[in-house]
C-alpha cells in the first residue's frame, strides 16, 4: 500500500513539474512577444514562477493558477515589473509597469 501511494505521489509530483513546465515556456513567449511590442528590452531572457495554488475558473473547474514575473527595461538604466497569469492553460492576464520611453 505504501508503494502505490508514492508512486502516485511522484506521478502527482511529476505531472505537476510537467504542467508548470510548459506553461513557463508559453510565459517566456508572451513576454518577449508583449516586450517588442512595447519595445522595451526582455532583461535576463526569463520568466520565473512566483505563485501556484488552486482556483475555480469560468466554468467552474478548479484548475492550477500559476503566477509568472518577468523584468525589462526601456532605456537600460532601470527595471521595470511585469507579471502574467494562467487560470489553466488559458492566460489571465498580463500586466508591465509604467515606464519611461
Amino acid at each position: 500500500m505504501f508503494e502505490f501511494l508514492l508512486l502516485c505521489g511522484v506521478a502527482l509530483a511529476v505531472a505537476f513539474w510537467w504542467r508548470t513546465n510548459e506553461l513557463k515556456q508559453v510565459a517566456y513567449q508572451i513576454a518577449k512577444q508583449r516586450c517588442d511590442e512595447h519595445d522595451v528590452q526582455f532583461l535576463d531572457d526569463s520568466v520565473v514562477l512566483s505563485k501556484v495554488r488552486l482556483h475555480r475558473n469560468d466554468e467552474g473547474r478548479v484548475v492550477l493558477l500559476c503566477h509568472f514575473c518577468f523584468e525589462f527595461a526601456s532605456r537600460g538604466d532601470e527595471r521595470y515589473h511585469g507579471e502574467m497569469e494562467f487560470l489553466g492553460r488559458r492566460l489571465h492576464f498580463v500586466e508591465m509597469a509604467p515606464h519611461k520611453f
